[in-house]
């Protein structure tokens, strides 16, 4: 495991990078967010308790994390990107690799 990972809500994180110029402005980028109410981290207030996984709340996420500039991170259990979000962690959508490899510069 990554000595950066740290634990949240019983699940390992690792800081990734904050969002760079590649990933477009704030549009672009909340278009590669989705919901991910199977992976349940999102707070009871938003969607009920059905299907929580963890109480979550974006203060006590980045309290957990050593990096409290980063934008996105890895769960080490099931290799998906995340984003803390005010009520939720949402996934964020690695791009294709078609569109990697033509150098996405938006």
């Amino acid at each position: 495991m990554d000595n950066r990972a740290f634990a949240y809500g019983g699940k390992h994180f690792v800081p990734v990078r904050k969002f760079e110029k590649k990933d477009g402005d704030f549009y672009q980028i909340t278009r590669r967010l989705k919901r991910d109410l199977e992976f349940g981290f999102f707070r009871s207030d938003c969607y009920g308790k059905d299907g929580q996984k963890a109480e979550y709340s974006h203060e006590g996420f980045y309290a957990a994390s050593p990096d409290k500039t980063c934008d996105i991170f890895r769960c080490v259990e099931n290799g998906r990107l995340y984003v803390p979000c005010e009520y939720e962690l949402q996934e964020y959508g690695e791009l294709p690799q078609q569109e990697r490899r033509k150098g996405y510069e938006r």
